[in-house]
């Protein structure tokens, strides 16, 4: 009886290690794939934001990252950031393009976990279009410059709190 408990318990213990390495070669192959495909939808993005983009630097403020976009004669465009906001079901990851005249010319939610139907109102244009057209000058909080949406209060304040934050960064950092 012991020694066939003791087999049941190693066979398990193999069987647990074998799908252990697979999946952590299954995930070695996918993972620079998945990579790729994020950059290639966030560069589009960010010619959908600025079609006039000839080239970009990259700086890391914090956890984020910002886009300087040029033209082709050299001149500051805008800026593109990679942010996070604390949303009901989780981190939001977004990019929220910014104009050299410190306005906010568009913004896409990469990747979020809200509640369909309630949360993932932020994805919506029904949000996006309350934030599009806002300056690194206005407050943008929620319930003043902003409505948030009934329902999503955590989610769309959450998004407006990070948007708030990261139009600082912006205007102290890349802004005159």
């Amino acid at each position: 009886m012991r020694e066939s408990g003791l087999r049941m318990a190693l066979t398990l213990l193999i069987i647990g290690v074998i799908c252990g390495g697979l999946i952590a070669a299954v995930n070695g192959v996918t993972a620079p794939v998945i990579e790729e495909r994020t950059m290639v939808q966030f560069l589009e993005a960010l010619e959908g934001f600025f079609p006039e983009v000839d080239s970009y630097d990259v700086s890391e403020i914090g956890n984020e990252s910002f886009y300087t976009c040029t033209d082709a004669a050299g001149n500051f465009i805008g800026v593109v950031a990679q942010a996070k906001a604390d949303g009901y079901g989780g981190a939001i990851f977004y990019d929220l393009a910014v104009s050299d005249s410190g306005d906010i010319v568009g913004i896409r939610i990469s990747s979020h976990g809200e509640t369909p139907g309630i949360g993932d109102v932020i994805t919506k244009d029904e949000f996006q279009d309350r934030v599009i057209g806002l300056n690194v000058a206005d407050s943008i909080s929620a319930g003043v410059d902003v409505d948030t949406v009934s329902g999503a209060t955590i989610s769309s304040g959450g998004m407006l709190d990070s948007i708030r934050r990261v139009m600082d960064i912006i205007g102290e950092n890349f802004l005159n």
